[in-house]
């Protein structure tokens, strides 16, 4: 998709010459306004719309993806693991809470909290000029992009931090300090926000379109924030409804508006919610426009997306290609972060997504993988051509420049062809979840609840997808709980590797401190070998944001 520079400017607040690119963001709009009157059309709220986006595009949000989810796992090492580095202490685990990238991820996320909570505080203001049904839809798909969002920003902050400070929307300025959460609550905060996002969007985007969250990305984001909270080996509700939205996502199952929203009636009204949520109000809807009750079925998503190399007209390409420009908005593809390239060359906006593109051709590079990876997960598997490179031709031409010993991951890399022209660009699109990861959700629920048959065929479809590369036939066998699901974690990092979940997904099944500390045993530096078990599964709260809160945030223990 062609990278598009987009600027917008408002003086909403502290949101000033805010920059998103897509399609969808190609609309100017220049204005100035109070906070009283700025939100009073669904253009206006668009534009605070695309202030949210411009943060997920920056460098920063970047950096803090990869530096959190990678280097600080088993996968990949570099040349800035040295001690004198802010860098080099938290991949070594021997930072303290005034670490610079623990206080930046906190910050870039709440930034991105505070300004999609101004989208949803005053999605209220919109006046609509008709009584289409359409104006309700446009405003509903902004609001519902709005939740989505929101979810994905704390859902970094909890699996980061625990429990974090929920923000209110409306933010007020003589009680600026707001006291954490229990994880719990964040949770369910998450979890809300995600159920309703998923009836207000369409199944997916399409053409000029492409980057926004659709409904495919709010229900993925939900199974994936469930088995965050669930426990493997662990009887769990949590397992129970990933298996549901399982069998939706994946095999089709219908699933009603009230099954997703866990509606109940006497929380809230349903015409109240109609109102909330921007569905068109009964009084006003004509014959052919539809009325949502708790029994209307979502749109199917099982149609919408596939495990095929293949891009929305259709067309194949190599599963590499997926992750490069031919690839963007494919099948497989249900939510990207859309990067652009600058029309001079500056990057005084810091939203080119230029960290990707540097990281692999700067002098001391953090992205070469380990040679575990190598020889113990992929050995003959056929992906393992496609995604690790080495003194070697690349699967469109180029000849990869490594070094001795040095490998790296190919979804970083970016073809001749793409590469941007000025270098603090980056010429291709950060994938965030994959078709491939929903199935692999669906496949470990279902074995978490006792179907292991069920599972084994979930982890096969992968597997079965992954043998057309060279038309190869094996594929994963049955066997016990255990027997299965190290099978399935052994799938998910081959299949996901490199796409910055690996310490967050070690966390999560209980066995981070082991694999991380007898990776570190193996480093002549001794990286990961200091990870404290009970302690280092989280982060410690910022300490800025300790001392500013005179302490009503408090800290994590062991920090």
């Amino acid at each position: 998709m062609k990278k598009i520079i987009v600027r917008i400017q408002v003086l909403v607040f502290a949101i000033l010459s805010l920059t998103a690119c897509s399609d969808f963001l190609e609309k100017d709009v220049t204005g100035e306004s109070d906070a009283n009157d700025y939100y009073d059309t669904k253009y206006k709220l668009q534009s605070a719309l695309n202030a949210v986006y411009d943060v997920l595009q920056s460098d920063e949000f970047t950096e803090c993806e990869y530096r959190f989810g990678d280097p600080t796992a088993d996968d990949v090492w570099g040349g800035d693991e040295g001690l004198g580095s802010q860098m080099g202490q938290l991949v070594n685990f021997r930072f303290d809470t005034n670490n610079e990238w623990i206080r930046r991820r906190w910050e870039i996320n709440y930034k991105g909290i505070h300004r999609v909570n101004q989208v949803i505080a005053n999605a209220h203001k919109v006046q609509l000029s008709t009584t289409d049904y359409s104006e309700y839809k446009e405003v509903r798909e902004i609001l519902g992009q709005a939740k989505f969002l929101r979810a994905f920003f704390y859902f970094n902050l909890v699996k980061t931090y625990g429990g974090v400070p929920i923000r209110p929307e409306v933010e007020d300025v003589n009680n600026l300090v707001i006291p954490r959460s229990s994880v719990e609550d964040v949770y369910a905060y998450i979890e809300k926000d995600l159920r309703e996002a998923a009836i207000m969007l369409p199944a997916r985007y399409l053409g000029n379109d492409c980057g926004k969250a659709s409904e495919g990305a709010a229900v993925a984001l939900l199974m994936k924030v469930l088995m965050y909270q669930a426990v493997p080996g662990e009887q769990s509700e949590k397992w129970a409804e990933m298996v549901r939205l399982g069998d939706f996502f994946v095999s089709g199952v219908p699933m009603t508006f009230e099954e997703i929203l866990q509606y109940d009636s006497e929380e809230e009204d349903w015409e109240a919610l109609r109102v909330r949520l921007w569905f068109k109000p009964k009084a006003e809807n004509g014959e052919t426009d539809p009325y949502e009750t708790p029994q209307t079925q979502l749109p199917s998503l099982n149609t919408s997306y596939t495990l095929k190399y293949t891009d929305y007209y259709g067309k194949n390409f190599t599963y590499i290609d997926q992750f490069f420009q031919d690839g963007e908005f494919c099948s497989s593809s249900i939510f990207e972060i859309v990067y652009k390239e600058s029309a001079d060359g500056t990057d005084g906006d810091t939203n080119e997504g230029g960290f990707i593109y540097d990281e692999l051709y700067s002098s001391s590079p953090r992205m070469w993988t380990t040679s575990d990876i190598i020889t113990e997960i992929f050995g003959s598997d056929p992906r393992r051509s496609y995604i690790l490179g080495h003194q070697e031709y690349t699967p469109d031409g180029d000849l990869c420049q490594c070094g001795p010993g040095k490998y790296v991951s190919l979804k970083w890399y970016t073809p001749m062809k793409e590469r941007p022209q000025y270098g603090g660009d980056n010429g291709k699109n950060r994938r965030v979840i994959r078709f491939p990861e929903v199935v692999l959700m669906y496949a470990e629920a279902l074995n978490e609840c006792g179907n292991g048959m069920a599972a084994l065929e979930q982890l096969n479809k992968c597997k079965a997808q992954a043998n057309t590369i060279n038309n190869s036939s094996t594929l994963y066998i049955g066997g016990g709980y255990g027997y299965m699901r190290d099978q399935i974690w052994k799938e998910r990092r081959i299949e996901m590797c490199f796409e910055w979940d690996r310490f967050f997904d070690l966390v999560r099944q209980k066995r981070a401190a082991s694999v991380i500390k007898t990776y570190g045993s193996k480093r002549a530096n001794k990286r990961g070998y200091y990870f404290r078990e009970g302690v280092n599964e989280i982060f410690p709260i910022p300490q800025s944001e300790i001392d500013v809160s005179n302490g009503v945030v408090t800290q994590n223990p062991g920090y």
